[in-house]
């Protein structure tokens, strides 16, 4: 799963701009549907197509807004801050063992680092549409590359790997195990990468997802942003519909308290949900 340490979240809000806005009025939201046992909080707003959420051991909830470039950290009590430096088409977050933040830019193919200094830099190049990335138990970090159809494993900038291709991967999580499951956009399933480069398929029907997380019972959680839903998947392959009537859901996240966070990002804001996970 993802790795997240303290040091970065005082040093960029440290550094950060004075772009805040100040916290709003959470609420419900019209149009949604939610499964028996499921509840939902609007977290956040007047986010710029939010995307690659990461919550920190804070309870602070780092977001890439896609439109604007920029990376947003959204506080407890709703205040969103952005931090100095804007990306191009940045798609997803994770952050290293040094307290690193990592930005998948989508249309550069570059893989960008924010360090806890605030310092930006290029980390790796002349990747393939990377939209998703995620640091393995391993820690190796490993990026979905959209175009080229193949999920890469990089243990520096130029040192990397093919995990598996031939479909478009987009979205990846690891089980307890060490496993890695991969959203197949492309096929519209969700696999498991086996040792040697293949797949075992966990569910298949799934349209289009986008992102990935894993709950602590080892259900599998993917949004389907084309139809507006967010589904569990569970062991045996069966899947439920949590919630329905969303505007473009994308990049589930638990945090500690085991809420699960979803990003809305043609309704520009962040969902929190609750429910028997």
């Amino acid at each position: 799963m993802k790795v997240f340490l303290a040091a970065l979240f005082v040093a960029l809000g440290a550094i950060a701009l004075a772009d805040q806005q100040a916290p709003h009025e959470r609420g419900s939201a019209s149009g949604i549907k939610a499964a028996q046992g499921i509840s939902y909080t609007v977290w956040a707003t007047g986010l710029a197509g939010p995307r690659g959420l990461v919550v920190d051991p804070y309870g602070g909830l780092w977001v890439a807004e896609q439109r604007s470039g920029k990376i947003a950290k959204v506080g407890k009590d709703g205040k969103v801050t952005r931090i100095g430096g804007t990306f191009q088409n940045p798609h997803d977050l994770d952050m290293d063992a040094k307290g690193n933040l990592y930005v998948a830019e989508m249309n550069t193919g570059r893989v960008m680092t924010i360090s806890p200094a605030g310092v930006v830099k290029i980390y790796a190049e002349y990747l393939d549409g990377p939209v998703d990335l995620a640091f393995s138990p391993t820690g190796e970090l490993l990026v979905c590359e959209y175009y080229g159809k193949k999920l890469v494993a990089l243990k520096s900038p130029t040192d990397r790997r093919v995990v598996v291709q031939g479909f478009t991967p987009h979205g990846l999580a690891f089980r307890k195990s060490g496993a890695t499951i991969v959203n197949d956009w492309s096929g519209d399933r969700v696999v498991e990468v086996l040792p040697g480069g293949g797949v075992k398929v966990i569910a298949t029907g799934v349209e289009q997802p986008v992102g990935v997380t894993i709950g602590r019972s080892g259900d599998i959680y993917v949004p389907e942003p084309k139809a507006g839903k967010l589904i569990r998947i569970l062991p045996d392959g069966g899947r439920t519909v949590l919630l329905e009537g969303l505007k473009g859901p994308r990049d589930p996240v638990f945090d500690s308290q085991g809420d699960l966070f979803l990003a809305e990002t043609e309704g520009d804001r962040i969902l929190k949900i609750s429910g028997d996970f």
